[in-house]
Order: C-alpha cells, then structure tokens, then sequence
C-alpha cells in the first residue's frame, strides 16, 4: 500500500501542477479584454482568499480528513478553469479567483500529509527529491505547451487540457488511500497555538528579518513574474527575438545553477548572499527603468534570476536553521502568509496607482519601496555551524529558468513559423 501510496501522490504531483495557463495567465486576461485594474482585483482575490482560508481548511482537514481536503479542493479548481474558460465578467471572475485561494489552501499540505505518514523518515528524504523533480517536470511540459498556445492565440485548448489534467487529478485523489487516525501513533497531544509561534518569531531575530525580507521580496518580485510578457511587449520588443534571446538566457541562468554548491563551499555564506541580494535588486531595478535599452533588457532580467538562484540556498538554509524543529511546519506556513501579504500589498498598490501610472512605474516604485525594506535584513545574516544548504534547491533554481526557457523558444519558433507563412 505504502509504495501505492507513493506512486499515487507523484502522480498528484504532476497532475496538480500541470497549467498550460501559468505562465500567461496576465496575457490571457488581457486579450479577453479585461483592464489592468480588474487582473489586479482578481489577483488580489486570489492572495487574501488563500491567506485567510490557510487556517480554516487546514481545520477542515483535521475535522474531515485530508482527502476530503484535497478532493475539495480539486473541485474548487476544476471550478476556477471552467469560470476562466467560460465567464467574461469581471466581479464573477474575481469570484473565480477567489475561490482558487480556497481550493488552493485546501490543497496545499493535505495530500502531501497523507504521503509524508506513509513512508519513513529514511525514505522521505530520497523521496523529498523525486517529488520536487515530479513537480518541475510538470512545470516543464506546462511551459513548452503554454508556448505552442500563447504563439497561436488558442486558450480555449489550453484551458481544456487543464481541465482535463485536473479531472485526472480527481481521480488520483480519490484513489490515494487515507490510514485512519487511530493508526498512528504520531500525533501530539497538545497542538502548537499562534501564541506559541508569535513568541517564537518574536524572540528570533532571524526568523523575523527572514520574514521580512519575504513579504518585501514578493511586494516586488510576485508582480514582475506576473506581468512579465505585458512589460516586454510595453516595450515593442519583438516577439522572435526576444523570445529566443530570452530563452538562450534562461538556459545559461539554470546551467549556472549547477555551480551554486561549489561556489557557496569557498565563500563566505553571509557576505556573498549580501552582495547576490544587493546585485539582483539592481538588475531588477535596470529592467524596470524606462531609459534602458531594449535589447538589454532580457540580459538584466535572467541575470538577477542568475543572482537570486544564488541567494536562495543560502537564505533557506539560514532560515531552516533558525527554525525550532518543533513548529518547523507552522512557521513554514507563516512564511508563506508572508509572501502572500506582499503580493496582497502589491495589488492595492497597484489598484490604487493604476490610473495615473502605468505597471511599469508602479513595479519600480515597489522595487524601491522593497529595497528599503529589505537591503537592512540582508546584513542579519549569518551562517553558523554545518548548516544544510538546500542542496536540492539547487536543482530547483536549474529547473525553474529552464521550463521558462523552453515555453520561450517554443513561442518563438511558432511565431517565426507563423511569419514566414505569411
């Protein structure tokens, strides 16, 4: 049953994450016709939907079990696909993407729990690697066949194919078994309250820049991903070229990322993630300027995802070291509601500068406001002791640029294809 358990949850895995959709979800809503204000509104749902309902369905999930947790929520995304694909008003929409918070947080960590309580602890290390490969896999085939459909223009089939990944995914969740409560013998007898974790954060200095640093970098950084393809077309970059030197970038920023344990063995931890911290707010900062040229501008993007895929292991190793072991998972959870407020943050700033600034000026004024808040934190770093250095995020930063890079080459191809057809 265990190894079932196993094979069924890396197929969640894959299917869970696979979205044809996710890379250009800003682009699809733009050519639908909604305006600026509305994708920040829907985005906005999204985040303050899924960081309120974080607590509430994981007490669904411990008052009706973690399956049910997870099939609602694979409901709830089945849902939010069909409202994508099918309504065209704005309020209604916003609803859809509100509903995506709740089917989100019902599934985040319910099925993850069910598999972590089937296999030792020996085995959810090697396994720990597998499923983060699984993941960016999916990741990998969403990009490239998301290329093909924003080349073309045909949502419709994108959307389709997500829905129907995601009815598999039903049907995953529905077979992956559930041990009853009773049969194990894990659980603690007394749960970790929120007052527990605010004086645990309260009195770690660490942990509280860490969390900063987290809400300030998502403040900026969720946004540009965001509206990436919008601010390479507001600047008249040319779809081939850029989409081919784009990708080139990208390949060359995941191939750095293989270095990234040999680079950060000879240096100092703290004071190389200082100045990796510093050099990507600066790129970002040169991409997001009006007055750079054009053709720099993919140069600058991919080289601070170069810089922050240096940063982040050293980051989370800080940070995982700073963690009480105890209440390693409810704080992992508060880092997440972080990234989230910032992204929140964003989109009413945002909503609120939209009509007399365009996306472009609005992310620079977050990056600078980001900066403020952030470059202090970085010289609360440190590194002590034989610390694990996310080793395997490693391969997670090479993955992630990578299926980038293929979406980008295969948009490319099908767009040169298109012109000289023409």
């Amino acid at each position: 049953m265990k190894n079932r358990t196993v094979l069924l949850y890396m197929t969640f895995v894959f299917l869970s994450n696979f979205s044809t959709i996710l890379y250009f979800l800003t682009v699809y809503l733009e050519f639908v016709g909604f305006s600026m204000v509305a994708i920040s509104s829907m985005m906005i749902a999204y985040q303050v939907s899924k960081f309120i309902l974080e607590v509430p369905t994981g007490y669904i999930a411990d008052r009706f079990g973690r399956k049910t947790s997870g099939l609602v929520g694979v409901v709830g995304m089945l849902g939010y696909y069909a409202a994508l694909l099918l309504v065209r008003s704005p309020l209604l929409l916003i609803g859809a993407f509100a509903l995506k918070g709740f089917a989100a947080a019902c599934m985040s960590g319910s099925m993850e729990a069910i598999y972590i309580d089937s296999v030792s602890l020996d085995q959810l290390v090697r396994l720990n690697v597998v499923e983060r490969f699984v993941f960016y896999a999916s990741y990998a085939l969403s990009a490239c066949v998301g290329g093909f459909i924003s080349s073309a223009g045909a949502y419709l089939i994108g959307l389709l194919a997500d829905i129907i990944a995601m009815v598999l995914t039903l049907v995953v969740v529905v077979c992956i078994p559930e041990m009853r409560r009773g049969d194990t013998t894990a659980t603690p007898k007394r749960g970790i309250s929120p007052k527990m974790i605010g004086a645990a954060i309260a009195r770690n200095g660490i942990l509280r820049s860490a969390f900063i640093m987290d809400c300030s970098q998502a403040f900026a950084f969720v946004a540009l991903e965001d509206f990436f393809s919008l601010l390479l077309a507001g600047r008249g970059m040319n779809a081939v070229a850029s989409g081919v030197i784009i990708a080139v970038q990208l390949l060359a920023s995941a191939s750095m990322g293989l270095i990234v344990p040999s680079v950060i063995a000879h240096v100092d931890k703290g004071r190389f993630a200082r100045i990796c911290g510093i050099v990507r707010l600066s790129l970002a900062a040169l991409f997001l300027i009006p007055f750079t040229p054009v053709y720099l501008l993919p140069v600058f993007y991919v080289l601070q995802t170069v810089a922050y895929s240096l940063f982040a292991p050293i980051k989370y190793s800080i940070f995982q070291n700073a963690v009480d072991s105890s209440m390693r998972c409810s704080l992992i959870s508060v880092q997440s509601q972080m990234v989230a407020v910032g992204a929140i943050l964003f989109y009413l700033f945002n909503a609120a500068l939209s009509s007399i600034a365009g996306i472009r000026v609005v992310l620079l004024v977050a990056l600078g406001i980001s900066s403020w808040c952030i470059s202090p934190r970085y010289f609360v770093l440190q590194v002590k002791g034989h610390e694990y250095l996310g080793t395997d995020n490693l391969y997670i930063n090479a993955i992630n640029p990578s299926a980038r890079a293929f979406g980008f080459i295969i948009e490319a191809y099908v767009t040169w294809r298109r012109h000289t057809a023409c």
